[in-house]
Order: structure tokens, then C-alpha cells, then sequence
């Protein structure tokens, strides 16, 4: 069960169909699990990153604690996900803080 104001939990017995990603509070994707392709995780010096594969998209997650979002996007238990000003990331000694969530369409790869 997620404790950080930055993501929060499905209620589903078996997860959730989808994760929604709040790049602000006026617009937010959706994207399918079944879509997720692979997800990295990586961690310096008290600054994580996720990077998540998806059908035509790449996310980029960044911010403080991400493991146990990592762990919670394996099972499919995170539904949500949005950033947090940075004012609160000090409030967040173990809590997962989520700094920047990047979305890259296959598109602009190319």
C-alpha cells in the first residue's frame, strides 16, 4: 500500500488494467500494462530513475525512493502516478517523491 502523496494503489484483487500519469493537474495519460514492455530501474547518490517501455512511448520517472514504485508497477499495483513540487521532497525521508515524469512518443525518437 502506497504511503506517498505522489502514487497511489489499485483497489483490484488483480491490479489494474492501466497506470495514470498526471503530468500536471490538466492533463494526464493513460497507459495499458499490457502495452508495458520493460522498466528500468536505476538509483545514484539519492536520485532514482524509472524508465518504463511502452507501445510507441518511453516514460522517464524521476525523483527520490522509486523502488517501491518499481515494485508496485511489477505487480501491477500502481494505478496512479504525478510529480510533487519540490518543496515537498524534503518532507520525504523514505516516502517514494516523485520529482518529473517525461513522456517521449516514438515519434520524436526517430
Amino acid at each position: 500500500m502506497s504511503l506517498s502523496p505522489c502514487y497511489s494503489n489499485s483497489n483490484n484483487a488483480g491490479g489494474a488494467d492501466g497506470l495514470r500519469l498526471e503530468l500536471t493537474p490538466a492533463c494526464f495519460y493513460l497507459l495499458s500494462y499490457h502495452h508495458l514492455d520493460m522498466a528500468k530501474f536505476e538509483s545514484d547518490k539519492g536520485s532514482d530513475v524509472l524508465t518504463l517501455s511502452f507501445l510507441r512511448r518511453t516514460v522517464r520517472i524521476t525523483g527520490k525512493n522509486l523502488r517501491a514504485l518499481a515494485m508496485d508497477i511489477q505487480r501491477r499495483n500502481a494505478e496512479s502516478v504525478k510529480p510533487m513540487p519540490d518543496r515537498y521532497g524534503s518532507m520525504a525521508d523514505n516516502a517514494v517523491w516523485v520529482k518529473t515524469i517525461e513522456i517521449e512518443d516514438e515519434k520524436a525518437q526517430s
